[in-house]
Parts: structure tokens; C-alpha cells; sequence
């Protein structure tokens, strides 16, 4: 693996691991375990490829590996050789096997995704009206942003032999390009009255057929956009998805008067029935590989499959979605059925009975709008809104634990208990409960325990300070009470850095400030300057306008910070509760002093300076002040605003606790070995 890294073979080594299980799929007398292996090697060097890590091939072992899962066989055979890696422990490590195996930012909401027949590419529809074509296993940008569209492209589609791929847009236009150039190749083809919705190839590949919100279909020689067919008319709302069946013969549309049709696609004619069941509109509908069976998925928020034959239904609806099911992919081997939904998550269920076989896989922070799999069964790709491309791996059984304790709910007080081990909080929900300040468990506060009371807010312990607010209740400045001269601030100076909650520190030497900007202040009161800085404080949500709440608590020894945050947009929700450790931080470097802090300009406090020599890249690096590469973070850790001082982290989908540890990174990654 180190050598195809270095000579940037990656592509290679992932093709000749996949033939491998091939080769181990077919030999039954062989142990499972070896599969198994192969299994977890794939998944790891499929993570390794598609991640920035390859940039530096010693972030196999120094990036790649801490974040293993722990089941993989690969991490049980080569975690106990290392040492002064990133140990992360808690629910959220152990759910890493549902983990995205790769998360590329592709910029603008992605509409639709596809994959090449052969599995190395995968074609891309942005809401920006760009079509791209990347390589599947990395993400690499390989032809494009292809530009045509002029509104949001709903769907893209390779042609059987790989050479060709259709758009369909919002535009009312489909466009078809080169898949190798990008070059147009014929369009637009122009005759929909309204938004095309999805576009598919015959399995010969000559025709294209589309469906549109002006509620038809229509069928285009793929060559010149000549009309073969159509408009077919039937449907009495707008047709979402359009799909030929394998041998050519049939389509399948799926609309928004919850109803299927099957058309013969050699002259148009209704092949069937409509197809009734769904409860609100069918936004997507496929083939089965064999074209047997057809799969849908609905705004009913279930996936339901029908027999072709005579449009009876083999199971019962799909139930685990808690919003609407927009796509549907069927593995090559018939057996499993991928679905993307609204509600943040793909899943995979067992075609004949509808059983989850995996999931929900968790990560995509906007609606999924598109799922693909690949020809291979190994992995699926998603496109989201949230502007990225998700490939998963989805090995049956892999489905996260569920959580033992209690939800997060929101909190109308926080602090911490006198001997600091736990965080305490109130709410309307649960009342009062204590958080473990180690491990993030929950338990009920005793009855005797009286309402928390606030922080001080309005003036430092001792009385020698004072907080001025400004009229919509933001903190302005701390003041010194004798004579009103400003000791720290104005802080309110720019949009979106308003001070969300402050209070003094248990000693009146500091006050600190959560702003929502992303960080948490420490502000010392005898100097006015910033002692302790704890950047990406939470997740802040680029142009989504929603409404950002938090609190923060001090324990009494001032070596801990506890903040609880929740942000409600309009498609976004999210809390977090966060411990601190702000006397060190929880993860230690040793890293080259910054040359501009010469003994004339030392700063008084270690700890910022400690944390200016690094800083957590937006791509997942965290760098040292020369830009070395030190540590690179998947997006889930990244989305968590890690940081060198975050001690545990607990959200509604599970905790982190970060040990105190000291890292062998940068200069010393080559300790990291255990020899002998």
C-alpha cells in the first residue's frame, strides 16, 4: 500500500483488491474470515484513496488507521504495533463502521449522481446547472464543471458502453456529452414545457428517454435529439423519474399523483395498469437487474416493490425513513435496495422482505436527493444538498449501536457540580441530570437538588466589574465598576460575532464569551487581551439563517469549560454539549516554537500560544505555523469542531472523549512504530 501511495498507483491497488474477493467469492471452500480480511482491506484503502491523506504516505498509519473501525480486522492486527496516535474513544468511534468511506465537497447542492458502467467514474448534477464527471474512487475532477444548463440539473445518466452521458434539467432542455472530453456530443433537445425531471439510456444506448413536471414523457434518438416518441401523456401530475427496463422492452414512470406506469417503449403504448399503493408522490422507481420486479420510492416516506407481471406487491412497504424517500438503487445482484431520504440518511434493505441490511448511515447534514451503486455491490454513492458526494460501504450488517442514554434535549441551565465531575443541567424534558465529565453518561440528579442558579452574568464575583449590554440584550463591554472605564471589548463590533453568552470566571480575573461566530473567549480582565481562544466552538451553518443558542459553565477549579449549543435552522438542527480542558490541552504536540515570539514579545499565556502553532483546516488538516500536514480528520470529526482542548463532545447521535495524550506526529510521526 505504501509503495502504490508513493508511486500514485492508488487506483490500481483498489481495482486488484476488488478482483481478489471476486476470486474469494467464488471459492467456497475457503474460510470466511479471509473474506473478511479482504473486506476490511478494501474499506481501508478505499478510505486512504478517496481521502486529502495520500498527499503524505504516512498518514496510512498516522491519519488513516486511528480512525479505523474497531471491528476492522486491519485495525485489531496493527493498532497494538503504534503508539502516540489519536486515541478517540466513545458511541461515536464505535459506530465508524457506518461511517462514510469518503466525503467529496463538491461545491453547489448535488441533484444527482450516477456511476459509468465499468465503476471507475461517476457523473455528477449540480443545482448551479454543471455536470461533472469524476473518478469514482477519489473523487478527482476528470472532465468539467461541464456548463449548457442554465437552471439545476435534475439527473445524469451513462449510456450502456460508457461513452455518453445525458442531463436532464430544470431548464426543460436534455443535453448529452462525451463521458471521456465532456465536449457536448447533441442537444439540448427541446420540446418539454416545464422542468425535466430525469433522463434514461436504452440498454443499446441509441435512445434517451426523459420525463418532465409538464406531466409527459418523451422519447429522443440520442444521436440528434430527433423525437422517437411522445409526448406520452397518462400521468395526471409531473413524472419524477423515467427508468427502461434491462432488455429494452418496457418504461417505468414514477409521478407525483402517487401512482407507476409502464409504458411499451417500442410504440408508447400503456404496458400495464397504473400501479396504486403509495400514499403520496412516487419520486423514484427502478428495475430489478433481471426486470422482474420494479422498486419506488415516495414522499410516503417508504420503498415499495412491485412484480412486474401483474403490479402486485412482493412485500410490505419499507418502513425506517422518517421523511421523504427521493432515490432508490438496486444492487447488481439483485439481492439489496439502497434508499436516500430526505431525513439526512441512506439505508439498505434486503430486496425480498424488506429487512434493513444496513444503516441508517448517517452523515449528509442537507437532504439526499440522489443514490447510486456500483456496479461492483461494494459500495454506494450519495449526493446531498449539502453540497457533497458520500461513498459508504455497504457490507450487510452494518448498522450503528443504539444509544443507551437519554436524548440531548434544550437546556434552561448548565454548570458544573462542586467537586467538577459532572456537568448539571435543567430542562423542561428531563428535569435536572448529571453529565459525566469523563465518559458523557447521564444519570438522574438527586431529588434534593434545587433549581441550577444562573451564572453571574450582570457583574464579576468579587463586584469589581460590570457587563454592559447593548439594547437587544448582547454584551457590549466590561466595565470597571469604580469608574466605567472600559477593561475589555467592544465586542459586538461585526455581523455574526455577536457575544451569545458570557459570564465572569469563579476568581473575577477573566470573563468568558461564546460567540456566534464559531469560538469561545477567554477574556482576561487585568489586560483586556484574549488568554484562551477554543476556535470551531460549534457548527456553524454557512447562509442557512437559523437561530443559534448557547451557554456555557466554569467548573471551580477553572481547568474546565462546558458549552452547550443548538442551532434550528430552516433544514438544519443540531446540539451539542462540549467539555473543555482549558489548564492544557487534551492532545499535546511538540512542535518547532513560532520564530516571532522572541523573549522581547512572549506572550504571557502558553496555551494560546500552544494553539496558534496549529490550526484545523477547513479540508480536515490540522497544520502546524509552516503549513506541515500533522493529523488529518474525516468531515464527521471536522463537522464536531475538534479541537486540541476538546475533552468530550456529546450530540444526539452518540459521545467522543478525547484521553489526555501526547502525539507523535509532524517530525516525531517515524516513533510512532513499535519495534520488536
Amino acid at each position: 500500500m505504501e509503495v502504490m501511495s508513493l508511486k500514485k498507483e492508488l487506483l490500481a491497488g483498489v481495482e486488484g483488491l476488488l478482483r481478489i474477493k471476486r476470486w474469494l467469492t467464488g471459492s467456497a471452500s475457503l474460510p470466511p474470515r479471509l473474506t473478511l480480511l479482504v473486506e476490511d482491506a478494501i474499506s481501508f484503502y478505499t478510505s486512504y484513496a478517496a481521502s486529502p491523506a495520500p498527499r503524505c504516505t504516512p498518514h496510512i498509519y498516522i491519519s488513516l488507521l486511528p480512525l479505523c473501525p474497531r471491528s476492522s480486522s486491519v485495525y485489531t492486527h496493527y493498532w497494538p504495533r503504534m503508539q502516540g496516535l489519536l486515541d478517540l474513544r466513545g458511541s461515536l468511534m464505535d459506530q465508524r463502521s457506518t461511517a462514510a468511506l469518503a466525503t467529496w465537497n463538491i461545491g453547489p447542492p448535488v441533484w444527482s449522481v450516477a456511476y459509468s458502467p465499468d465503476g471507475s467514474r461517476v457523473a455528477v448534477g449540480c443545482q448551479d446547472g454543471s455536470v461533472s464527471i469524476r473518478n469514482a474512487y477519489d473523487g478527482t475532477l476528470l472532465a468539467g464543471p461541464l456548463q449548457g444548463h442554465t437552471r439545476l440539473v435534475s439527473s445524469v445518466v451513462f449510456s450502456g458502453d460508457g461513452r455518453l452521458v445525458a442531463s436532464g434539467s430544470y431548464d426543460g432542455t436534455i443535453r448529452v456529452w462525451e463521458a471521456r472530453s465532456g465536449s457536448l456530443a447533441a442537444g439540448p433537445f427541446q420540446g418539454h414545457t416545464a422542468n425535466v425531471m430525469s433522463v434514461s439510456f436504452s440498454p443499446d444506448s441509441t435512445r434517451i428517454v426523459s420525463d418532465s413536471d409538464d406531466s409527459t414523457i418523451r422519447v429522443w434518438r440520442a444521436t440528434d435529439g430527433a423525437l422517437l416518441l411522445g409526448p406520452l401523456h397518462g400521468h395526471t401530475g409531473g413524472v419524477n423519474c423515467v427508468t427502461v427496463s434491462p432488455d429494452g422492452t418496457l418504461i417505468a414512470s414514477a409521478s407525483s399523483d402517487k401512482t407507476i406506469r409502464l409504458w411499451h417503449s417500442h410504440d408508447g403504448t400503456p404496458a400495464a395498469s397504473p400501479l396504486y399503493g403509495h400514499t403520496d408522490e412516487v419520486s423514484c422507481v427502478t428495475f430489478t437487474p433481471d426486470g422482474t420486479r420494479l422498486v419506488s420510492a415516495s414522499f410516503d416516506c417508504t420503498v415499495r416493490v412491485w412484480r412486474v407481471s401483474d403490479g402486485s406487491a412482493v412485500t410490505s412497504p419499507f418502513q425506517g425513513h422518517t421523511s421523504f424517500v427521493t432515490s432508490v438503487a438496486v444492487s447488481g445482484d439483485g439481492t439489496l435496495v439502497a434508499s436516500g431520504s430526505f431525513d439526512h440518511t441512506v439505508r439498505v434493505w434486503r430486496l425480498d422482505d424488506g429487512t434493513p441490511a444496513a444503516g441508517p448511515l448517517a452523515g449528509h447534514t442537507h437532504f439526499i436527493r440522489s443514490v447510486v451503486y456500483a456496479p461492483d455491490g461494494t459500495r454506494v454513492i450519495s449526493g446531498s444538498w449539502d453540497g457533497t458526494m458520500r461513498a459508504w460501504n455497504v457490507r450487510e450488517s452494518l448498522v450503528p449501536a443504539a444509544s443507551e442514554r437519554p436524548p440531548l434535549s434544550k437546556f434552561n441551565r448548565l454548570c458544573f457540580s462542586s467537586d467538577g465531575a459532572h456537568v448539571v443541567t435543567e430542562s423542561d424534558d428531563n428535569g435536572i441530570q448529571m453529565w459525566s465529565v469523563a465518559d458523557g453518561t447521564c444519570q438522574p440528579a438527586s431529588v434534593d437538588i434545587r433549581p441550577l442558579s444562573p451564572p453571574s452574568r450582570n457583574s464579576s464575583p468579587d463586584g469589581l466589574y460590570t457587563a454592559e449590554r447593548h439594547e437587544y440584550g448582547y454584551l457590549v463591554q466590561v466595565i470597571r465598576a469604580a469608574d466605567g472605564t472600559t477593561v475589555a471589548g467592544p465586542f459586538n463590533t461585526k455581523f455574526s460575532q455577536d457575544p451569545l453568552d458570557w459570564l465572569f470566571s469563579n476568581d473575577s480575573a477573566s470573563v468568558i464569551i461564546g460567540f456566534d461566530g464559531g469560538s469561545i473567549e477567554v477574556v482576561d480582565l487585568a489586560s483586556g487581551q484574549t488568554s484562551l481562544n477554543l476556535r470551531y466552538a460549534y457548527h456553524e451553518i454557512g447562509d442557512d439563517m437559523g437561530i443559534i443558542n448557547m451557554m456555557i459553565a466554569e467548573c471551580s477549579t477553572r481547568s474546565l469549560l462546558a458549552s452547550f449549543d443548538t442551532y434550528d435552522g430552516s433544514d438544519y438542527f443540531f446540539q451539542t454539549l462540549r467539555i473543555w480542558s482549558t489548564s492544557e490541552p487534551s492532545i499535546s504536540l511538540e512542535l518547532p516554537a513560532i520564530s516571532s515570539l522572541t523573549p522581547d514579545h512572549e506572550q504571557p499565556n502558553t496555551l494560546l500560544r500552544i494553539y496558534d502553532q496549529c490550526d484545523l483546516r477547513e479540508d480536515g488538516w490540522l497544520v502546524d505555523n509552516d503549513d506541515n500536514l500533522l493529523l488529518w480528520l474525516p468531515p464527521d470529526l471536522v463537522d464536531l469542531e475538534f479541537s486540541l482542548f476538546l475533552s468530550l463532545v456529546v450530540t444526539d447521535s452518540g459521545i467522543l472523549q478525547v484521553p489526555k495524550q501526547k502525539l507523535l506526529v509532524g517530525k516525531q510521526w517515524d516513533k510512532c512504530y513499535i519495534k520488536g
